[in-house]
């Protein structure tokens, strides 16, 4: 079995993973990526907590879009995003697997998601790709491929004393 739980991609400085709105996605940190500007925290696991208990507060609380991932055992996810513009958007990662799971949205469209995830890197300053690099990175990729298209830096692994 991978790993299952929630992953948080927001703008953010080593206080992001003490927001509230973080919290609500699991109460432990347990890997922190720097990428950039923006952080990756991947969070203990909330089962049965979808869509995302708190991504628009998040953006509120960073004036930045962001993206809460919920992902099962590291075969699929499902990504909810929003913008401080008030636009949300849900994208699924390996759809076939996430069928498999009966994690699909309900009236989920891909063509949809794609458009919807080229505006949220647009509102987020993020480097804008054609559409079939993002169609790619929902139907048979990883969130990672996602970050990688909108010209997100390799995450860089966070170690904190204990």
């Amino acid at each position: 079995m991978g790993y299952s739980g929630w992953i948080i991609v927001a703008k953010g400085d080593d206080t992001l993973a003490k927001e509230p709105a973080v919290a609500a996605h699991g109460s432990a940190v347990l890997a922190e990526y720097v990428r950039g500007d923006w952080r990756e925290l991947w969070l203990n696991d909330r089962w049965g907590v979808r869509p995302s208990p708190a991504v628009a507060e998040l953006v509120a609380t960073t004036g930045a879009p962001a993206m809460a991932i919920y992902v099962m055992d590291e075969d699929c996810a499902v990504a909810y995003g929003a913008t401080p513009s008030g636009r949300r958007w849900e994208g699924v990662f390996s759809e076939e697997a996430a069928t498999a799971y009966e994690a699909m949205p309900p009236d989920y469209h891909r063509s949809r998601a794609v458009a919807d995830a080229l505006t949220w890197a647009e509102e987020a300053g993020l480097t804008c790709c054609p559409p079939e690099p993002v169609e790619t990175a929902l139907r048979d990729g990883w969130y990672s491929d996602l970050l990688e298209r909108f010209g997100l830096p390799e995450g860089v692994e966070v170690h904190r004393a204990q």
